[in-house]
C-alpha cells in the first residue's frame, strides 16, 4: 500500500504481515464476494480490515455482524 503524509508521498508498507485463520464458511464467503467484486482476495480482506478498523468507534459495526452463516439471518 503506498499513502501520503502532510510532508509528501510515502511508501506505508513496511513488511509487517497478519495471519488470518478462518473456517471453511468465512473463506468461502470471502472468495465469492472478492470474485464478485472482480478484485483479488488479499485486496478484498484488505479493504475490509480498513473499513472495520475505519467505523470501529461508531458503534454501527457490532450491530451489523451477524453471527449467523445463513445470508437472510438477521444480525
Amino acid at each position: 500500500m503506498s499513502g501520503s503524509t502532510a510532508g509528501g508521498s510515502q511508501d506505508v508498507h513496511d513488511g509487517r504481515s497478519l495471519t488470518l485463520r478462518l473456517d471453511g464458511f468465512a473463506w468461502e464467503a470471502i472468495e465469492e464476494q472478492s470474485a464478485s467484486q472482480g478484485v483479488p482476495v488479499e485486496d478484498f480482506i484488505t479493504f475490509a480490515i480498513l473499513y472495520y478498523l475505519a467505523d470501529l468507534d461508531s458503534g454501527r459495526v457490532a450491530r451489523q455482524i451477524s453471527r449467523s452463516p445463513y445470508r437472510d439471518a438477521s444480525p
